[in-house]
This record gives structure tokens, C-alpha cells and sequence, in this order.
């Protein structure tokens, strides 16, 4: 099984690509957790919580691409269920390895 859940914040507006009929949305979800050491979570200087950072290409189509087109931005926080793909493309002699995720699902937080 193929399956995955990322809860997070939208990095950047959101991109549209292809046609309507059969394009779809791009975006990139921030994911955080605390950085935990001796059983303790870590602060800076300043008192925050130090966080351990991922960032996530996600696409959605159809649908589920126009909502978040239409109503979500930079900063929201969105809930995404989808499945892990990877590609491989060659350019200039070099190859570029990619990740992605494709939603399945997305609620709005």
C-alpha cells in the first residue's frame, strides 16, 4: 500500500498547469515537528520551539485541484491524503530525481 498523510502549511500560492479540462494544481506543504533532545523539546534563544522542517511537492487534480486553486493561499493549512510517486527525468547529460505527492484527498484545517 501506497498511502500517505501530511498535515501543514501551503509555502506559496498555489499553481496551476495544463488545461482545465486536464490539468491540475501545484503546491508545496510545509510538515514540522519539534526538535526533541534528552527527552526534551528544544527552544532558541528566543523561546520558540525549535522545529525540524519537510517541504512536499503536492498535485491535485480535477476537482480537488480547482477548490484549492479557487480558496486556498500561502499559509493555510491543509490536511492532504494521497500516495508517494517518484520520478527520473535526464537533462543536459545529468538525471533528476523527483518526489512527489498526488492527493487523494485534501481538507481544509
Amino acid at each position: 500500500m501506497n498511502k500517505v498523510f501530511l498535515s501543514g502549511r501551503i509555502t506559496a500560492d498555489v499553481s496551476r498547469f495544463g488545461t482545465d479540462s486536464k490539468g491540475g494544481v501545484m503546491f508545496t506543504l510545509v510538515t514540522s515537528k519539534p526538535v526533541i533532545k534528552d527527552g526534551k523539546v528544544q527552544k532558541d534563544e528566543n523561546g520558540y520551539t525549535e522545529t525540524y522542517d519537510q517541504f512536499h511537492t503536492v498535485k491535485a487534480f480535477g476537482g480537488l485541484g480547482k477548490a484549492i486553486a479557487n480558496n486556498k493561499h500561502k499559509g493555510d493549512k491543509l490536511l492532504v491524503t494521497g500516495e508517494i510517486r517518484y520520478s527520473r527525468n535526464e537533462r543536459d547529460g545529468k538525471t533528476y530525481y523527483n518526489t512527489e505527492i498526488v492527493a487523494d484527498e485534501i481538507e481544509f484545517i
